[in-house]
């Protein structure tokens, strides 16, 4: 076989010179668009926080001043009402005060003022005993390593992975224990473990598992599951 003659040599040399640079153009394209996406995702995050902070703060001033004006109408009515209808009014008055509960405790699910007042660590003690009250499950929450330094989105990033996780578990695992690790030792990593009837892959799409992704992803996370049926799950955040 005859070798390349030079022409044919510089030519196939262009062709590997443009074939490249196009390669090098499309991953710079590729580069640019997850840039882009993270930046909008980012942005939808944020935008969502500030409504969500937003409505919890009108739900705690205006709607929790509305009822606890009403419980201190139906406190006084009570005084002066006849013996009759004292007893219904108090069932009235106890249903205000229900109402007032669970107002306040969406409020916290909306933003939770704890992590903004007292940090992460405080938060996420709070957020698993406030689980084990309200669901019976008991749940226990460990810490490992000393805390590093992680940012706000970070934090929040941590935060809503835990809540949806437990919520997940409240609503779908019939699980008995659960177990919430935080650990510092080399990489930051959450894991949610639960000993309850795990699930198939094909159902994870409806356990909100792609927004807890996409809030890994944007706080420079990645999420893994591990759950099989009648095996329980682990949910893993590493950052």
């Amino acid at each position: 076989m005859r070798n390349p003659s030079p022409l044919a040599r510089l030519l196939l040399r262009r062709q590997i010179a443009e074939l490249a640079q196009e390669h090098t153009s499309i991953e710079q394209m590729r580069t640019r668009m997850a840039a882009e996406r993270r930046a909008a995702g980012a942005a939808a995050i944020r935008a969502q926080e500030q409504e969500r902070q937003r409505l919890a703060q009108d739900l705690h001033d205006e709607v929790n001043q509305a009822l606890t004006a009403i419980l201190l109408r139906l406190e006084a009515t009570i005084q002066e009402a006849p013996p009759a209808l004292q007893d219904e009014l108090r069932d009235t008055k106890r249903l205000a005060g229900q109402a007032m509960e669970e107002l306040l405790r969406l409020s916290r699910r909306l933003r939770p003022a704890v992590l903004d007042d007292h940090g992460l660590m405080p938060a996420l003690h709070t957020q698993v005993r406030d689980f084990t009250e309200q669901t019976g499950i008991r749940a226990t929450f460990h810490p490992q390593g000393s805390p590093t330094r992680l940012s706000p989105e970070q934090q929040l990033a941590i935060y809503r992975v835990t809540q949806e996780g437990l919520s997940n578990i409240a609503q779908h695992a019939s699980a008995q224990r659960v177990r919430v690790e935080l650990s510092f030792v080399g990489k930051t990593v959450l894991r949610i473990s639960d000993d309850g009837s795990g699930f198939a892959r094909r159902k994870s799409d409806r356990l909100g598992i792609e927004g807890m992704r996409e809030r890994a992803l944007l706080a420079g996370g990645h999420l893994s599951i591990w759950s099989e049926e009648g095996a329980g799950t682990r949910v893993e955040l590493t950052i």
